[in-house]
């Protein structure tokens, strides 16, 4: 081979595999700005779920204090767990089933002080040690039941949270407030947010009697 096509050669393959380098070098960084738009478009979605919980309960625990104080005492021990539990995983973006149960009965304790006998409600999941799901969406999803649903005591609304196969249930009797349109906003936030993180997706069933939301149980492998 004489020199000339030696180096022609030479010149070929370092061209190639600049021009490969270069390829390379764009797929990352199209796959990086991929990332960094999800992630910019998940915190987005997190913040928009900021719970204000403690400021719209301190007028509920101060009406109480002046008419109940003994009510008073029950409803502020809970609120601050509830509290407690917000600040502990405000920054996590899962969280342990068995925990976050623990959580949303002393939550809709706090909703059961304010509305007494215009709901009522059942927990009857039963968490393995190793599953999680995504953080607030549980409190999210009950916060939607309240929002849309009005307490009657004549006709209590009913909550039900369960496991099966397919996750978390969240139901509850209809009673609504407002079209059954309004329904989706905050679980779409929910819902986005699990696509995102775990490419899965919330089920909603939605009939004239019964409203269902099964939230997707992950499960951390040992």
């Amino acid at each position: 081979m004489n020199a000339s096509i030696f180096s022609a050669s030479v010149i070929m393959i370092i061209l190639l595999y600049t021009n490969k380098l270069k390829s390379n070098d764009f797929k990352i960084k199209t796959l990086t700005n991929s990332f960094s738009k999800k992630e910019a478009e998940y915190l987005q979605l997190k913040n928009q779920v900021n719970p204000h919980f403690l400021f719209n309960n301190l007028n509920t625990l101060i009406s109480f204090i002046e008419i109940n104080p003994k009510k008073a005492v029950e409803f502020g021990h809970h609120l601050s767990n509830t509290y407690r539990h917000y600040l502990k995983n405000q920054n996590d973006d899962f969280v342990l089933l068995k925990e976050e149960l623990e959580f949303i009965k002393e939550y809709l304790e706090i909703y059961k002080a304010k509305f007494e006998n215009g709901f009522s409600f059942e927990i009857s999941a039963l968490p393995k040690e190793n599953e999680y799901i995504l953080s607030i969406s549980l409190q999210e999803t009950v916060d939607n039941v309240f929002k849309h649903n009005k307490m009657d005591e004549d006709s209590p609304l009913e909550i039900r949270i369960s496991t099966g196969d397919n996750g978390l249930l969240i139901e509850n009797s209809v009673s609504n407030k407002f079209s059954k349109q309004s329904n989706q906003v905050g679980l779409e936030n929910i819902n986005r947010r699990y696509k995102i993180l775990t490419n899965k997706e919330i089920q909603i069933n939605d009939s004239s009697s019964i409203y269902q939301v099964n939230l997707p149980i992950l499960t951390l492998e040992s």
